[in-house]
């Protein structure tokens, strides 16, 4: 009998988990979106929102043998989940992969997928009128999108403002080091050691003035980008759920919150140990495709081997199209690679053409 497992959420993990066990076991992925969100190539949607095209993706094509249910899960346990119309989906294992959420316009804010797109058209009407732009955040988003509009319209005064002594906080000094050269040869301002007050509840691009000292007084438009947070709503719902100072929730040795049995966390809303990135998912799912497939065929999980962070942070920080530096997690300490490896990586086309082949959708979105 084919066992059956749930997958809550649909983005980069949860649809790569799911493709990775449709071929052994019947899959189910619930999600609250009609369509997947290829987050990762809105930063440029920004400067270029005719991209919208090609990274909203419907969910028809992503399985061959399981399906794909929207829906807002409220409830879920190692049994199965409930969906806020009180529908309740029993399974073998369950696996959360709720994700993170983020400043507008760079992750969807609720479950409509015209609103996200609504909300990036309108970033980029207010940019192309406006001459003067601050980034508030010096973490990969920002840092990235001073790249992206500094390349995308180079008569325009960009100012990058962390409150960090560096850019890209959590990695190494030299990776900072070549972004921010990079930054600067692009006429990018930077400002480091900074910090902006009252953003808490700014959750979108807004018209506003900062401090003489935070870069001028004149009108400008102001985009957070503060850092994602997870996203944890299933979890908190669960006896025995515990969190980390990020707001991940705690597993165990093999990706189990609560003291769950057949339960696992995957991605960003999980203290697995790796940064919030795609890099780290690579990491993540083949061991959990290989570690649930064994347990579908009948093997002890605590026989396993545990899960591993990368060794090392990788992450991949285009600055445009033909910019940037990335940090590889290979070799002893990382490797940090420039302009050339990052444009073929990542830079050049955000991985849309992977995620329209691996959605079934090789020529674009229908």
């Amino acid at each position: 009998m084919v066992k059956r497992v749930i997958i809550v959420g649909g983005g980069y993990a949860g649809t790569a988990l799911s493709r990775a066990l449709d071929k052994v076991a019947e899959v189910q992925l619930v999600d609250a979106r009609d369509r997947f969100v290829h987050n990762v190539a809105a930063i440029r949607g920004v400067v270029d929102p005719s991209l919208l095209d090609r990274i909203l993706i419907p969910y028809d094509r992503l399985l061959r043998r399981g399906s794909v249910r929207q829906g807002v899960v409220t409830g879920a346990s190692s049994g199965g989940v409930t969906v806020a119309s009180g529908v309740r989906i029993e399974g073998d294992i369950v696996v959360v992969a709720t994700g993170s959420h983020y400043a507008s316009p760079f992750k969807p804010q609720g479950e409509s997928t015209q609103t996200f797109a609504d909300s990036l058209r309108t970033a980029n009407s207010n940019l192309k009128n406006t001459n003067t732009i601050t980034i508030i955040g010096g973490g990969a988003v920002g840092t990235e999108l001073a790249g992206e509009v500094s390349s995308a319209y180079p008569d325009k005064a960009v100012t990058l403002i962390s409150g960090s002594p560096s850019l890209v906080p959590g990695y190494s000094d030299r990776l900072a080091e070549t972004l921010a050269a990079q930054l600067r040869s692009k006429g990018v301002l930077l400002r480091f050691n900074s910090r902006v007050d009252n953003l808490a509840a700014r959750d979108h691009p807004f018209a506003g003035r900062l401090g003489k000292d935070l870069g001028g007084a004149s009108e400008q438009l102001i985009f957070p980008a503060l850092g994602a947070r997870p996203t944890t709503a299933v979890f908190q719902q669960m006896p025995g759920a515990s969190f980390d100072a990020q707001g991940r929730v705690e597993v165990d040795a093999w990706l189990r919150p609560a003291g769950s049995r057949s339960m696992f966390a995957l991605g960003d809303a999980a203290a697995t140990g790796d940064p919030m990135t795609i890099v780290a998912i690579t990491r993540q799912v083949p061991w959990l495709t290989k570690t649930i497939t064994a347990t579908l065929a009948g093997q002890s999980i605590e026989s396993l081997a545990p899960y591993k962070p990368w060794h090392t942070r990788g992450i991949l920080v285009p600055l445009g199209p033909r910019d940037g530096a990335s940090a590889l997690p290979v070799l002893r300490n990382g490797m940090l690679v420039g302009r050339w490896l990052t444009s073929r990586l990542k830079g050049r086309e955000l991985f849309i053409p992977r995620y329209l082949r691996e959605f079934g959708y090789a020529t674009g979105a229908e």
